[in-house]
């Protein structure tokens, strides 16, 4: 007999139960989409965290002391190290912006405008221009502090007034500052170790004046060339000990492939035992429709089907189940993978402020803006699961009709 007419009965044998056979595609669906869609977010999530941090360069280093700020000492120490190109101070303050009744949070960066191009990598303005290094409070705004959540659209603008809270801080700081929009920025999701979509940057000198400091929260060093990165970590460890904090955006992107690449697979695992589920149901199902096929089975052997041929029947059964929950599997785990970072930032990120109305709702002050990344590799694995499980759940049911005493068969009520 063809292998083709064993395919056509296989096919019609599934068509004929269209619901039963529904629900275990269905199974095999879910494990094979989730598998697609969570292991997408977590690379999408990483690589766009590895990617801003090395838009600092391989050059980079970032540097803070514990239990204390850095001075301006501390930045002619630096500064005469070996190897040592250049060192940008930075002044970080959280604070709150009213916009129009609603309150969202902030972070207000103290940055020279050489080193806001620097830390962005690129400086990207929708409108306006940055900011020039003076003691006039002017600020860049991120992009979602600018932009309305519900219309999309700019609802600060260019020469317009803010009024900021300052969270904390020393008691001579004043609990409310003014300052002029210059420009906006671009959207940036996360770039090294700062979100500039909730962020407001201003000239280090207004930021020195606005909280009254004269030390700052941490240094970004720039080595002489990125061959030079490690001797000169070696060097400001030698000098601060075990106190300093000093890492460059190259480790950090290291460290982060090897903790999205342990997220993937745990992600996978757990999205994996879905399959393991929809296993245990097509080889359920499959025992089920084998005794009630028995008076059937006893038929095709009197007509001549040998042990092989239902016993391929049945696998190819099976392995029909496991390509259409593959194929659909993979299409909509794609789809959902999209989804899922609109739902993340614009859904579970976003909480009412205490003391505020319903409609009015905090920025958080960390913003995950990624773009998924389907692997590719991940896709020909899942797809690869479905089948094979899908057909190993069928080996057993299988056996048992081709093994069936076609008398016996044929007596079956």
């Amino acid at each position: 007999m063809r292998v083709l007419d064993v395919f056509r009965l296989a096919f019609k044998a599934l068509s004929t139960h269209k619901i039963r056979t529904t629900l275990l595609v269905l199974s095999v669906v879910v494990g094979v989409a989730a598998i697609v869609a969570l292991t997408a977010q977590t690379e999408g999530v990483g690589r766009s965290i590895i990617s801003s941090f090395q838009s600092l360069g391989p050059d980079t280093i970032i540097v803070n002391v514990m239990g204390r700020g850095l001075t301006e000492a501390d930045i002619a120490l630096i500064s005469s190290l070996e190897n040592v190109r250049e060192v940008i101070p930075v002044i970080r303050e959280t604070a709150s912006v009213n916009l129009g009744g609603s309150t969202v949070n902030a972070v207000i960066y103290g940055i020279s405008s050489d080193g806001l191009k620097d830390v962005l990598g690129d400086l990207k303005l929708i409108d306006g221009s940055p900011y020039p290094d003076a003691s006039v409070p002017l600020a860049v705004v991120g992009n979602q502090i600018a932009t309305s959540n519900t219309t999309n659209q700019l609802i600060i603008l260019p020469g317009q007034v803010l009024t900021v809270s300052i969270r904390g801080g020393p008691a001579s700081v004043a609990s409310s500052i003014t300052m002029i929009v210059s420009g906006i920025l671009d959207k940036y999701g996360i770039t090294g170790f700062i979100s500039p979509d909730t962020s407001i940057f201003i000239p280090l000198q207004a930021a020195q004046q606005i909280f009254n400091r004269r030390w700052f929260n941490m240094l970004i060093v720039k080595a002489s060339d990125p061959n030079s990165v490690d001797s000169v970590i070696e060097d400001l460890r030698n000098v601060y000990g075990g106190t300093i904090n000093a890492m460059s955006p190259t480790q950090i992107a290291q460290t982060m492939q090897n903790v999205v690449l342990q997220m993937s697979i745990l992600l996978g695992g757990i999205a994996a035992i879905s399959l393991i589920a929809a296993a245990l149901g097509i080889f359920n199902m499959m025992l089920v429709t084998v005794t009630e096929r028995t008076r059937e089975i006893g038929t095709l052997k009197a007509l001549g089907f040998k042990n092989r041929h239902i016993l391929t029947q049945i696998i190819l059964e099976g392995l029909l189940i496991g390509l259409f929950g593959g194929v659909a599997g993979v299409v909509i785990g794609i789809a959902a993978a999209y989804m899922l970072p609109n739902i993340v930032t614009r859904g579970l990120f976003r909480a009412p402020m205490p003391g505020v109305g319903r409609a009015q709702y905090a920025s958080p002050v960390l913003r995950i803006s990624y773009a998924p990344y389907i692997n590719p590799f991940m896709v020909v694995v899942s797809f690869a699961l479905a089948v094979v499980i899908s057909v190993l759940s069928s080996l057993y049911p299988a056996w048992r009709a081709a093994k069936m005493d076609p008398v016996r068969a044929l007596r079956y009520e």
